[in-house]
């Protein structure tokens, strides 16, 4: 798969409400299990928890901008193979 096609599935997949709804209902369990711990292990991990979800969504945010540049890139590569006469004209 392309990174222009990675980056749309990933637009996608961050505008998908239920996939939205998961990663509420898992932050808002691991900072209320976070916040009931009741050993400094726990709360470590579950920290750790928080982070890794918050690292997750940057991660797939960041596939999304990247598709969103490979298609400004192959656009204005599709637009320079076009003659200066073309351009012009319209």
């Amino acid at each position: 798969m392309n990174k222009t096609e990675r980056g749309y599935q990933a637009e996608q997949l961050l505008e998908n409400g239920l996939f939205k709804e998961i990663l509420s209902e898992l932050d808002g369990e691991y900072h209320r299990a976070w916040r009931e711990a009741k050993t400094v292990e726990a709360r470590e991990d579950l920290f750790r928890y928080v982070k890794v979800l918050e690292r997750i969504a940057i991660d797939i945010k960041q596939v999304a901008v990247t598709g969103q540049l490979e298609r400004k890139r192959l656009e204005a590569l599709e637009g320079g193979k076009r003659g200066i006469w073309d351009s012009w004209k319209n």
